[in-house]
């Protein structure tokens, strides 16, 4: 499919904002209008580096058969506008509200500086109040806050993105749908009882029961109606295609706000520094298990829940977070090459060999596990796909054998894993 119009602007309003972006965050800005110009120039060098790895990424993914790339671009353009602000703010408030909780349950000496400090703004000024919370506290507030809220908020709001802006194809669909159950009412219930007391020795009388109907919503799965000629889906490219677009987006809109602020005179390395940014894979492996997860409900009709979609995702953003990687709410960060398991070359290590070994091994821990989640979403994403195929092929209109044979190769794998 060819650019249209809309995607042509989409990606020009891009470009100038992260030029925009770029000659702001020149540092230091008092510098002479020459000097100045190249010290933009160099940013917009660098910040580039960072997205050689994504755009390589997206393009051996991207099968132009199965996507329109007008779709692909919407979905990258929303995420690095729309759901980054989203997640931020949301972030923010989620944010507040958890450390506030924490606070009253570890340190509710803390809400002494109430009235002069407003109750939303507390969990923010601790430090200018010169307020030293316990390391309990702390430990506590940023795990719930940067472990579990943010990876659940940044992995939600990518999959809503898709789930609003793109029509994937699919061949089930859940509908909400109304069941009525009959109930027998407390009042009869009681009535019955004691009947049943009074004429213990009369075997021929039996209570009568009144039913009040109940009414219950349950998502119900449902084939896809299609016209006549319309083959059903057999490939997850586009789940996978899509949310890469929306996990990049997402990814080139923090990373052009953390390596724009790793330009001052002091900072070293910087273009090696946005290299590995661009190459540190959280977003995309988590976006990928997500779609992976997608996929089994829509294509293959697995009853998957909303939580276990996101399961994987958060599970892996959550780890990454724990070994230092920041979430969106976090604005600046003191160590920022931690979270890339990372220091620069320049600095001095007086650590000892043992100590050194020790952090390597730790490192090399890490990488494993990001290579075997490689492994499994590359494994996935084809076995998947044979499924889809075999699922109108071998199991043409047998939609419960089919659902058999996924149930029995799940058991299988959970066998195996014990």
């Amino acid at each position: 499919t060819m650019v249209n119009f809309d995607s042509i602007q989409k990606i020009f309003f891009f470009a100038v904002g992260v030029l925009v972006l770029c000659y702001c965050a020149v540092s230091p800005r008092n510098l002479p209008l020459g000097e100045y110009n190249l010290h933009f120039k160099e940013n917009m060098q660098i910040l580039s580096l960072s997205a050689i790895v994504p755009i390589m990424t997206i393009l051996a993914v991207f099968d132009a058969r199965e996507n329109d790339v007008n779709t692909v671009i919407n979905t990258f353009f929303t995420t690095f506008t729309i759901g980054y602000c989203t997640c931020f703010i949301l972030e923010i408030l989620v944010t507040t509200l958890l450390r506030l909780g924490v606070f009253a349950i570890w340190e509710p000496a803390i809400f002494s500086l109430t009235p002069e400090v407003p109750i939303p703004i507390l969990p923010w000024v601790l430090r200018e109040h010169k307020y030293r919370p316990k390391r309990i506290t702390l430990f506590a507030a940023d795990f719930t806050t940067s472990c579990i809220a943010a990876p659940i908020i940044e992995e939600y709001i990518k999959l809503k993105v898709i789930t609003l802006i793109v029509r994937l194809p699919r061949n089930f669909q859940f509908v909400l749908k109304q069941r009525i159950n009959n109930i027998i009412s407390n009042e009869n219930a009681e009535g019955s009882s004691k009947s049943q007391k009074n004429n213990n020795n009369n075997n021929d009388s039996k209570p009568n029961k009144k039913y009040k109907k109940k009414k219950k919503r349950k998502h119900v799965r449902e084939l896809v109606q299609r016209k006549l000629g319309e083959s059903e889906v057999t490939s997850i490219n586009s789940y996978v295609t899509h949310m890469l677009a929306a996990s990049i987006g997402l990814k080139l809109c923090d990373n052009s706000r953390r390596i724009l602020m790793y330009t001052k005179k002091n900072n070293a390395h910087k273009g090696f520094y946005s290299i590995c940014r661009g190459l540190f894979p959280i977003h995309e492996l988590c976006g990928a298990l997500t779609a992976l997860e997608l996929a089994k409900r829509d294509v293959l009709g697995m009853d998957i829940p909303l939580w276990r979609t996101l399961l994987p995702a958060v599970v892996i953003h959550s780890m990454a977070n724990f070994r230092g990687m920041k979430p969106i709410f976090k604005w600046t960060s003191s160590t920022p090459w931690s979270e890339m398991q990372l220091s620069p070359w320049n600095v001095v290590d007086d650590s000892t060999l043992g100590q050194i070994l020790s952090k390597s091994f730790s490192k090399f821990m890490w990488l494993i596990i990001l290579g075997r989640v490689l492994g499994y979403c590359i494994k996935n994403y084809y076995l998947i796909g044979r499924q889809a195929v075999k699922r109108t092929t071998t199991y043409a209109g047998k939609y419960a054998a089919f659902s058999a044979e996924l149930a029995a190769a799940e058991m299988l794998k959970k066998t195996k894993k014990d």
